[in-house]
């Protein structure tokens, strides 16, 4: 019989991670879970009415103004009693 030598490679499939790496992870998720944390604690309501006066912002006299104000309440009706029309 004929004599074989079996070599292994002692290397693992995974190197362990460097420090570097867990850092950079670490850093990551604490982004993460921050800006996370904003977009939480920021109400719907208070996105909307920030687009809503950057909208009106926008206008460049005051008849485009009124239209644009206009145009946000079609856009978004509300009961006759809270109008102050149902007196």
């Amino acid at each position: 019989m004929s004599a074989t030598t079996i070599t292994f490679i002692n290397a693992p499939a995974f190197a362990p991670a460097s420090g570097a790496f867990l850092v950079d992870a670490a850093a990551a998720v604490r982004s993460f879970f921050a800006r996370a944390k904003a977009a939480l604690a920021q109400s719907a309501e208070s996105r909307e009415r920030a687009y809503e006066e950057a909208y009106l912002s926008e206008s460049v006299d005051r008849y485009d103004l009124e239209f644009r104000m206009r145009e946000l309440a079609r856009a978004n009706p509300q009961p006759y009693w809270m109008t102050g029309l149902g007196r």
